[in-house]
Formats: structure tokens, sequence, C-alpha cells
């Protein structure tokens, strides 16, 4: 296959308005061309027209294949600014809808007084949001002691199968007189101490956003709703105990 020589008129024309002798042009267009993986003609019109040189008689030059490839490199190269565009308007998007989170949002997100409380500065910090996953179930935790009485010592998990047993005839706290609702309602405590609380308490992580430690919040603010509204059944404290 004969070498494809360079057009000479649009190498002196990038010359000049690079400034940068010919020998060194060539090794940027052969660099050029390993990098795109097109022939050193193509390679030589692509860096014109990204000097800002108008290639359109030079391209006209060219045999159709040298052409699609310049075709073909200016729209890849487009894509990936495309991409790098579009990456760098989500970065900002993202950042700015964590800096959304106010005050105001989260005392009219929260209704519990203590969740909030312990929580607001946290969650406007910012990182390091498992602390707002550890606080909050923190303040879960305590909210269970406190409304049945059982003693601090307790593991976490058994704290919940004594407060809210899954069978309403036994559970300190009473979420519904049906046995699949009250059930329901363990699962989802227990749930939360395996998953989240453990996690949180016994490592460090940033895996959670501020968006994500919100929602965490909202869903413990949920459950101690649930918890006020329950009977409580204080003579079943000392009951298996």
């Amino acid at each position: 296959m004969p070498r494809q020589k360079l057009d000479q008129r649009l190498l002196k024309k990038l010359a000049k308005r690079t400034g940068k002798p010919i020998k060194s042009l060539r090794e940027k267009i052969s660099r050029k061309a390993s990098q795109l993986m097109i022939s050193p003609p193509a390679a030589l019109l692509y860096l014109a027209k990204e000097e800002g040189l108008s290639i359109t008689q030079a391209l006209d030059r060219q045999p159709p294949d040298v052409r699609e490839e310049v075709r073909s490199a200016q729209g890849s190269n487009s894509q990936q600014r495309t991409r790098l565009s579009l990456g760098s308007k989500l970065s900002r998007s993202k950042n700015r809808k964590s800096s959304k989170i106010t005050a105001e949002m989260i005392n009219l997100f929260l209704k519990d007084e203590t969740l909030r409380k312990r929580c607001k500065k946290l969650l406007q910090g910012n990182n390091h949001f498992d602390q707002v996953i550890r606080e909050a179930t923190t303040v879960f935790e305590d909210r269970l002691k406190k409304k049945t009485g059982i003693e601090n010592s307790i593991r976490p998990l058994d704290l919940v199968g004594k407060a809210v047993n899954p069978n309403p005839h036994n559970a300190v706290i009473e979420v519904s007189k049906k046995k699949d609702e009250q059930e329901g309602f363990h699962s989802l405590c227990k749930g939360l101490i395996l998953f989240f609380r453990n996690r949180t308490h016994h490592t460090l992580s940033d895996e959670f956003t501020r968006e994500e430690a919100l929602e965490f919040c909202g869903f413990i603010d949920l459950l101690l709703r649930f918890i006020e509204q329950a009977k409580v059944h204080s003579d079943r404290v000392k009951i298996n105990t």
C-alpha cells in the first residue's frame, strides 16, 4: 500500500497558524493518527480544524475514505464533549439538589422533635451522612426504651423483639391488634436494626448521600409516629425478661 501523502498547502497553513516547525507538526500528526486510529492525512485535517482553519477545500482534495475518517473522528470527539458536558451538568445538578435541603424543609419533613433536633445539623453538614443514620437509629432505640421502661443493657435486637413483639398479645408496644400487622411492624424494626443500625454503628461509611439520609430520617419519623400512637402494656415488660 503506497504511503499516504500529507496535504502540503494545509500543512504550511497549520505551521503558520501554530508557529510550530513542519517536523514537529508531522510528529504531532502521527501521534494523533495513532490515537484516533485514522490515517495521517485525516489527522492533519482534524488538527487543522481544531486550530480554526477552514478545511473545506483541503477536504475536497482527499479521497472518500479520508473524508469519512475525518467525519468519523469529529463525530466521536463531539460525542465525547457532550458526555463530559452532561456529566458536569449532572454533577452540578446533584450539588444544587443537596444545597436545597434547608432547615425549613427539615422542619416540615420531620415531625418528631427529638429526631429533628438531633439530625438537623448533621443533615446540613457537608459529608459523613452515615452520622445521620447512626443518630436516627439511636433516637429510635431510645424511644423504645423510654416508652416501655425496658432496661438500658438489653441488646438492640432483643429490645425490638421485646418491645414490638410480632404477637400483639406479647408486645409491650401494641401497634395493631391484628397479628399480621403487628408482625409486619416488628419486621420493619428488626430490619432497621440488622441492616442500618449495625452497618453504621460498627463501621464508618461515606456511601450515604444527604438525600438518602433525609429519606431515612423520614422513615424513622414514620415509625416513631406509630410507636407514639400505639397502646403500651407496661405490665408485659417483666414477662420473659
